[in-house]
């Protein structure tokens, strides 16, 4: 039997076995390739990508966190809403229905822009249509009210003088119409029961929590009788801190709106600045006024603590047949209410304010009745007006219009320092007076103001103590031209020549 033998491999044979290895070798590894670029691609890169997401996601989460929260709500307010006889005429039809829509149209677009629009109804509300008054007591019907609310308006001011005209059977009936009506407007001033003349009026609006007080220095009648005495918010220094401190613990911020003031005068009264100097005391944040019929300063007044308080005095009317020309010259106070939230603490900051100019234009023979922003006002609307005819001259006009406003807004108001007439009381007359009835005359400090001269955001002309200071806000250059080629005659009469 034969043995095996190895026999060696040739040379072909052998470069063929070396190839057959290295193209294993090779295979082997572009697998190992493979296999780790499909490792990386389905595992490892979704995980770095999801790692860098999340470490992206944690530095916008940081920065979010260092960053302050801002939010705004927008506050427009405007002056007494006044219906004379021949306004409640105009919004009378041959249906038998009436409506007042109509008035507001010119102003309608300014109003709704704003998140929060406030308006004084200076009179109560009637559902008679027989029991309508437009002066010198006023019974307004209940379709103004609609047209308020149509036109854009969600605060209610009614807090004034004429509020108990007709005692407390109109003021029923005008609460029972809100109540009924419009639910979800805050009325302010006038209570339907003591319980809530003693709760607070908060609105939110855009994570802004608001307050709203709202006082008059008095009425023209008794009120609203014996034992309903809370039905109207008079001015009364212990009450009115203690509802200031309990607004300011369920809100951010407190619009206190202020029934005061001498009718027909552009300067504020002492009256009106020592309650002034006495609401920013209890930290009010922005005061609106009313009563005068005629647009007054507006300005800041801050303390040494740094809180500060939007001052405006008197926004004038709003709609009204009043025949001056300084009653139907308006404003629309507007200022912006910015919360700022960082962390953790929140602060608020009154922003933007101004007053922008209004005209409430009239003709009672063409049945045209409506204020204007006097930005949209007009020379041919100016030679229409009624006032022209009442005064028996042209000095009714655009021009001059702005010239005034011009003027009333540089008028230099001194805050004042004293209490003392902060306790007073208003006889049936109106008149100011002490606890043992006597006269008491505040407008001294009217010709003292007025005689000053100057520009009130000086500090050394507008600082009147140590504890506060007043610095004017106005700017005309938003709304009109103010231009020194109109020339506002002192011969024209802006008396008042006819009913508040």
């Amino acid at each position: 039997m034969k043995k095996n033998k190895n026999i060696p491999l040739n040379l072909k044979e052998q470069i063929n076995s070396r190839i057959g290895l290295i193209c294993s070798i090779v295979v082997m590894l572009l697998l190992v390739l493979v296999f780790h670029q499909l490792d990386y691609q389905l595992i490892q890169k979704p995980a770095d990508q999801a790692a860098k997401e999340a470490a992206k996601q944690k530095e916008k989460a940081e920065a979010a966190a260092k960053a302050p929260e801002i939010s705004t709500a927008t506050v427009v307010a405007v002056g007494d809403n006044l219906f004379h006889d021949s306004l409640i005429e105009s919004g009378k039809s041959d249906s038998g229905t009436w409506n007042y829509d109509k008035i507001y149209e010119n102003v309608k677009d300014e109003i709704q822009a704003a998140d929060i629009a406030m308006v004084d109804q200076e009179t109560v509300f009637t559902t008679d249509h027989d029991a309508v008054s437009g002066y010198p007591s006023f019974a307004t019907p209940t379709e103004v009210g609609d047209a308020l609310i149509n036109a854009g308006f969600d605060v209610i001011e009614s807090a004034t003088n004429h509020i108990d005209d007709y005692g407390y059977d109109c003021m029923a009936q005008t609460l029972n119409y809100w109540k009924t009506s419009h639910p979800d407007v805050p009325v302010l001033g006038i209570h339907e029961t003591e319980e809530d003349a003693n709760s607070v009026k908060v609105l939110e609006v855009n994570g802004i929590k608001i307050s709203f007080l709202d006082y008059t220095y008095g009425t023209n009648n008794s009120g609203a009788g014996e034992g309903k005495e809370y039905m109207i918010d008079i001015f009364e220094k212990d009450k009115v801190a203690s509802m200031i401190q309990k607004a300011k613990e369920n809100s951010d911020v407190l619009i206190f709106v202020a029934h005061w003031g001498k009718e027909m005068e552009p300067m504020p009264t002492e009256y009106e600045k020592e309650w002034a100097t006495f609401l920013m005391q209890q930290g009010v944040d922005v005061v609106i006024g009313g009563h005068p019929h005629t647009l007054q300063p507006y300005g800041t007044m801050s303390d040494k603590e740094g809180h500060s308080m939007l001052l405006f005095y008197s926004l004038g009317n709003f709609v009204s047949t009043q025949e001056s020309f300084d009653a139907l010259l308006e404003g629309m106070g507007c200022f912006t209410i910015q919360k700022t939230v960082k962390d953790g603490q929140t602060s608020i900051e009154i922003i933007d304010p101004q007053i922008k100019p209004m005209v409430m234009h009239y003709n009672k023979d063409a049945g045209v009745f409506s204020p204007y922003m006097l930005s949209d006002y007009t020379e041919e609307l100016a030679s229409q007006h009624e006032l022209r005819t009442v005064l028996g001259d042209d000095s009714f006009t655009l021009a001059n219009l702005q010239n005034r406003f011009k003027e009333l807004m540089s008028l230099t108001v001194k805050p004042s320092s004293n209490t003392d007439l902060l306790d007073v009381t208003f006889n049936s007359d109106g008149d100011m007076v002490d606890s043992d009835g006597n006269y008491i005359d505040d407008t001294w400090s009217i010709s003292a103001s007025s005689s000053q001269t100057g520009d009130t955001a000086s500090s050394d002309e507008s600082d009147n103590s140590d504890e506060s200071d007043y610095s004017d806000e106005s700017d005309y250059s938003d709304e009109s031209d103010y231009s020194d080629e109109s020339d506002y005659s002192d011969e024209s009469d802006y008396s008042d020549y006819s009913e508040e």
